[in-house]
């Protein structure tokens, strides 16, 4: 019998001590099967709590392990933690009990971060566009409701995306673009867009990197691998509700075709961009992305998240997600989302007064601002170009470079690529079905 203390009763709200009554919960349960498997218990019943699917996200959270491209040596390596099989069970006065709604609900919004987790913690050379298109295809074609289509440079030069386009052009690698249309509700009429960017490895472009902030690159397309993997829980938990996702797929590299500082391309939307820094690539990919989800599905609400800036990390740390929005009524339901999943966000500034910082002489804007300040602001402030706010009010903007990566493990959180903020876009999903 294995007993876990829930901490102090009543400890505050969310923002006072940053712990929800779910979340403690979804910890204490973790941290028990973690104790448990490294004593090599391989079956887990756990006596029902009162928060039932944030128990079985903390049981499904915590069995994660990453060790796809270890040997087997290496996987009974004594200095490897958590290599027992575990199957975890609900008690009931002794007897299995068979699992509720909320923990089936709950299984589904954790295998969905488990699954963002293993695309971005798998390594570039085994994660190309190519390749993560096809696991999207293998992941989701078969689904209820869902349609998957992957597209290709032909593709990309018909749409006229100018920014997709110029970012992976120095690369070997081919672009793809991937749309995932879920229909779950009656209405014609598309309730959410996510848009996630996907560079799958990122030096900077001839913007280059320094080694000790490349080394985690292979995890910047986690915008990309949350929205697929929310859009796979949306549909697996047939959310009443249409959603479509869109996923601009590159590498951002350096070669003799590479994109070039003070270079200038046409965006999607016709708006011309004088490149300033090559390393701010992603929202150049997030542009075209953005404004063919608004103008070809014409969604009611469209949030799109990307590791974007180190900005938003050295502001929020690696906790928070930073939301860029006008819309207050968006920002509500964000908010929500992120409490209920331990999914933390925090509202930041999108004013007119970035807008200046952006102009080029050259080009109807700059892809970075003209000062060494308000980065992430920027960032949000370039994007806002892309969406009219007149006629598409609800358009946030989720910079997740701080928690794309847990830098320690504990309770449910592994080290390495976090999968968030998986869990916070299927929640958002079901408060708009």
């Amino acid at each position: 019998i294995a007993l876990v203390g829930l901490g102090t009763e009543n400890s505050g709200s969310i923002v006072a001590s940053g712990t929800t009554d779910s979340e403690i919960v979804r910890t204490a349960v973790a941290n028990g099967i973690r104790q448990l498997r490294a004593r090599n218990v391989s079956t887990v019943s756990i006596a029902p709590l009162p928060h039932l699917q944030a128990t079985a996200e903390g049981s499904t959270l915590a069995l994660y392990k990453f060790d796809t491209f270890k040997s087997s040596a290496g996987k009974k390596d004594a200095e490897s933690q958590d290599s027992t099989a575990v199957t975890v069970k609900l008690l009931k006065n002794g007897d299995s009990l068979q699992p509720s709604d909320a923990w089936s609900t709950g299984t589904v919004y954790a295998e969905a971060q488990n699954f963002s987790r293993d695309l971005t913690n798998t390594p570039a050379n085994y994660m190309t566009p190519t390749i993560f298109s096809k696991r999207v295809e293998e992941e989701l074609s078969g689904l209820k409701g869902v349609k998957v289509n992957v597209y290709d440079e032909k593709w990309a030069e018909s749409q006229r995306m100018g920014g997709l386009l110029s970012v992976s052009k120095g690369s070997s690698e081919p672009l793809r673009f991937v749309e995932i249309i879920y229909r779950g509700g009656q209405s014609s009429d598309v309730s959410l867009a996510l848009v996630g960017k996907g560079v799958t490895f990122d030096t900077g472009g001839y913007s280059l990197k320094p080694g000790r902030f490349m080394d985690g690159m292979k995890g910047d397309m986690g915008g990309g691998a949350a929205v697929v993997a929310a859009m796979r829980g949306i549909a697996q938990l047939q959310l009443p509700v249409n959603v479509v996702a869109t996923v601009p797929l590159c590498e951002n590299m350096i070669s003799g075709n590479a994109l070039k500082v003070s270079d200038v391309y046409t965006s999607r939307a016709g708006l011309t961009v004088e490149v300033m820094n090559t390393d701010a690539e992603g929202r150049l990919v997030l542009a075209d992305a953005l404004h063919y989800a608004i103008e070809t599905h014409q969604p009611q609400t469209i949030v799109d998240v990307a590791t974007l800036t180190g900005a938003m990390v050295v502001a929020l740390g690696e906790r928070y997600t930073g939301v860029f929005t006008s819309s207050s009524s968006l920002w509500k339901k964000v908010a929500a989302a992120g409490e209920t999943t331990d999914e933390p966000v925090w509202r930041m500034p999108l004013h007119d007064a970035w807008d200046a910082m952006l102009k080029s002489p050259v080009a109807d804007l700059s892809n970075i601002g003209n000062k060494s300040e308000a980065g992430a602001c920027t960032a949000a402030a370039f994007l806002r170009n892309f969406n009219n706010d007149e006629t598409l009010p609800h358009w946030a903007h989720m910079d997740i470079a701080g928690p794309m990566e847990a830098s320690a493990s504990s309770g449910y959180h592994q080290k390495g690529m976090s999968g968030r903020p998986t869990r916070l876009l299927i929640e958002l999903a079901r408060q708009l079905s």
